[in-house]
């Protein structure tokens, strides 16, 4: 089977060695683009399943390559600046980024992002239309009963608390913008404060400790929430 194929784009070519150093050594196929010209090039060719994309090329704005990126090619993009404000976060995932990591970041964070990403898009390969269930290793979502199954033990949710959580499920790994959640499991972004995203995620974190799920709902302050696995 072959490996999961990753492209780097990044101009600083220490960051760049690291970055290819620890995703080579989780088994992954890397390459590496230097400016935004040669990352789109290589991205039409090399057709990767994940894309670290620097914010600051020297020839292109890495917003305009995740643009490209989005208009062309299927994978996910992971964009990584040294700014950390709201606006170029939001900015980002407007224009078709699935995450946004700061610098500095350790290793071990890129990898697990990387690993998200690419079991998001195995359940996506292997998603049916109406499916009853969704797992995660030993943990898993029961439609028909709307609860939170794991090692014997589950936990009855609301049907907000449900579709709240399958929604940052099948997102494994993205970050949610609070009008993202709004829109998708309220199916309204102006008449529903955004506080009661907050509220609901509060009461989903009490639920997933009672039955010890692998599962953490990380929040990114004034943006939004994503669901990693342990």
């Amino acid at each position: 089977m072959a490996a999961p194929r990753i492209l780097v784009i990044e101009d600083d070519e220490d960051v760049a060695r690291l970055e290819r150093l620890v995703l080579e050594r989780a088994g992954y196929d890397v390459r590496h683009a230097a400016t935004g010209a040669e990352g789109l090039d290589l991205a039409e060719s090399f057709r990767p399943d994940v894309v670290i994309l620097d914010v600051g090329l020297p020839d292109i704005s890495g917003l305009d390559v995740c643009t490209s990126l989005s208009n062309s090619n299927n994978a996910f993009v992971l964009m990584v600046s040294g700014h950390s404000r709201e606006q170029d976060v939001l900015l980002g995932l407007g224009l078709g980024a699935d995450d946004y990591v700061t610098k500095p970041f350790s290793g071990n964070e890129l990898v697990a992002r990387v690993a998200s990403f690419l079991r998001r898009r195995e359940r996506l390969l292997n998603r049916k239309e109406g499916e009853a269930q969704l797992e995660f290793g030993d943990t898993r979502l029961d439609r028909n009963f709307h609860t939170l199954v794991r090692d014997g033990k589950s936990v009855a949710l609301t049907a907000l608390e449900f579709r709240l959580l399958w929604f940052l499920a099948e997102a494994e790994g993205r970050l949610l913008t609070r009008a993202q959640i709004l829109e998708h499991v309220w199916n309204d972004t102006s008449g529903v404060p955004t506080r009661v995203v907050d509220v609901h995620v509060a009461a989903l974190r009490k639920k997933i400790s009672e039955v010890d799920a692998p599962l953490e709902l990380s929040s990114v302050r004034g943006i939004g929430y994503r669901l990693d696995k342990k």
